[in-house]
């Protein structure tokens, strides 16, 4: 039996990664097509819906249904929080911490801030050499 050895793993990591990201190539391939077909069909039930002044079809294989649900995007960071900070608006924002300014506090200060939990984790990582002439 061969001798194990870290450039024998980490080949044999690399290879196994390529495999992986092949196979979920592949997969997201066939995941693709079949989402397109399920918005067609989809779109189809919801003509049929608006085409019959229902919200909904109870069948033998299952009840196909029609929800109405929001969405909110920033498309002007500026002028999104001008308009919160000129109304008191802050209801508007999610709560959470940015965990690259907490760091930068950190190392500023040597602390915490108060109210935040903030840990680090080692992770190995591999990447395969580049060919001669790239960077």
């Amino acid at each position: 039996m061969a001798e194990l050895t870290v450039d024998k793993v980490v080949a044999g990591y690399i290879a196994l990664r390529q495999q992986k990201q092949t196979i979920e190539r592949e997969a997201e391939e066939k995941v693709n097509a079949v989402k397109a077909k399920m918005v067609k069909i989809e779109a189809w039930i919801l003509e049929q819906a608006n085409a019959q002044g229902v919200t909904s079809f109870k069948t033998n294989h299952g009840t196909a249904f029609v929800t109405t649900t929001d969405f909110a995007n920033v498309a002007d960071w500026d002028a999104v929080l001008t308009y919160i900070k000129d109304n008191g608006a802050f209801d508007l924002l999610e709560r959470r911490v940015s965990k690259t300014a907490v760091r930068g506090y950190i190392e500023a200060r040597g602390a915490v801030p108060s109210g935040v939990n903030y840990g680090t984790k080692l992770e190995v990582n591999i990447r395969k050499p580049t060919a001669k002439g790239e960077d």
